[in-house]
């Protein structure tokens, strides 16, 4: 029963949020993050590289995006009153709060993420290219991480338009100020994909400027999810 209801509670997120002209958005979004980067010119068998020098805009577009779309669900149902509505009846408030999180969170990542494989055909790229994973593995981290920030500021403002300036500021604002540590998006992938980059195709990405430990991939990967938790 409670399976049920929570899926139930899902499939009414998308339909309320995500209609096609939003829909439309998320992919135009998508796709111009995809192609609207300038990646350097990549020695034969390093186009991998290409992934991570793509990632930039990418990473921009969907914290703005991310940002907005859970202020929305979240910040928008609080202050309309739906919470409260939708409490009254026998649902759980951590089933209300997980439905919206599923909703926007598969929508946003299933859309970036299908768009993002066009670097396997524009990189000539293997389906199984293990940094194109790991490439995705930190879109999620950052997703987790725009949707505990945009819930903490929407429980504190109540206010749709308020919620989704300061979570899209604060956001941008992290990555601007900390650009090169695991606290911002493209540092976080910096330290991931100079690591598994290693592991994978036995060099290193970035070459020897940038040396990379496991506790370092640790923390990296952990602060996100520790803030989401």
């Amino acid at each position: 029963m409670e399976r049920k209801c929570f899926f139930s509670l899902i499939r009414w997120e998308i339909e309320e949020y995500v209609n096609l002209p939003v829909l439309a958005f998320l992919i135009a979004s998508a796709i111009i993050a995809v192609l609207a980067t300038n990646t350097p010119h990549i020695l034969p068998g390093f186009n991998y590289v290409n992934l991570y020098y793509g990632s930039g805009t990418v990473f921009v577009i969907l914290t703005i995006v991310a940002g907005a779309f859970f202020s929305r669900s979240f910040a928008g149902s609080i202050g309309r009153g739906e919470v409260k509505l939708m409490l009254s009846y026998p649902i759980k408030r951590w089933q209300l709060f997980l439905s919206k999180f599923t909703a926007i969170f598969l929508v946003v990542f299933v859309i970036y993420g299908s768009t993002y494989s066009l670097h396997l055909y524009l990189d000539a790229l293997s389906l199984f290219e293990p940094m194109f994973y790991l490439s995705l593995f930190a879109f999620l981290l950052q997703l987790m991480l725009a949707c505990a920030v945009s819930v903490a500021v929407s429980l504190v403002t109540k206010n749709e338009v308020m919620s989704i300036l300061t979570t899209v500021l604060l956001l941008l604002g992290i990555d601007s100020v900390a650009s090169s540590s695991y606290l911002s998006a493209q540092g976080r992938f910096q330290f991931l994909f100079q690591y598994f980059g290693e592991l994978t195709h036995g060099s290193l990405p970035f070459g020897d400027n940038l040396m990379v430990t496991a506790e370092d991939i640790t923390v990296a990967v952990t602060v996100p999810v520790m803030i989401f938790v």
